[in-house]
C-alpha cells in the first residue's frame, strides 16, 4: 500500500472506530471528573476506591484492580496515598502479602464530603446525553466489559 491507500483506509477510523471513540469520550468524562474534584482532599480516581471500599470491604488491590479494571500498580500506587491520608487501615492477617483494606472513619467522612463533586461531574455526564439515552448505552457499555 502505498501512503495515499492508507490516508483512504484511516479516513473512517474517527467516525467510526470503537476503540477511537471510546477512548475520546472516556477522556471528556474523565476530564469533568477531575475539574469536580478539583481542589478536594482526594482525586476522583481515589474516590472511586473509597467508594468500592464503601461497597464491599474489605478489598484487596488485586480485587480493586479487578474492579476498576485497572493495572495493580496503579492501584497500588494510589492505595499507598490514601493510606497515607488515613483514609483506608491495612488489615492483618496470616499472609502478609495479601494486602486488604477497609475504610477509615476519614475515609467515610471524605466519601461524604465528596458526594457533591461525584454527583456534580455524573449530573454532567448524564445531562450531556439525557437519562434515557445514558441508561442504553451503559447498557451496551457494560456489554464490552462484563463476562
Amino acid at each position: 500500500m502505498n501512503r495515499t491507500q492508507i490516508t483512504k483506509a484511516l479516513k473512517g477510523v474517527p467516525t467510526f472506530c470503537p476503540g477511537y471513540n471510546l477512548r475520546r469520550a472516556e477522556k471528556t468524562v474523565s476530564r469533568w471528573f477531575v475539574e469536580a474534584f478539583r481542589g478536594a482532599s482526594v482525586t476522583s480516581g481515589q474516590y472511586a476506591l473509597l467508594l468500592n471500599l464503601a461497597i464491599e470491604s474489605p478489598l484487596s488491590t488485586g480485587e480493586l484492580a479487578e474492579r476498576l479494571n485497572s493495572e495493580l500498580s496503579t492501584i497500588s500506587r494510589n492505595m499507598d496515598k490514601i493510606e497515607a491520608a488515613g483514609l483506608v487501615t491495612l488489615m492483618t492477617g496470616g499472609d502478609k502479602r495479601l494486602r486488604r483494606y477497609r475504610l477509615s472513619d476519614d475515609g467515610w467522612a471524605a466519601l461524604e464530603e465528596n458526594l457533591p463533586r461525584w454527583k456534580h461531574a455524573q449530573a454532567r455526564t448524564i445531562g450531556r446525553l439525557g437519562r434515557a439515552r445514558w441508561l442504553v448505552a451503559l447498557g451496551i457499555l457494560k456489554n464490552l466489559y462484563d463476562s
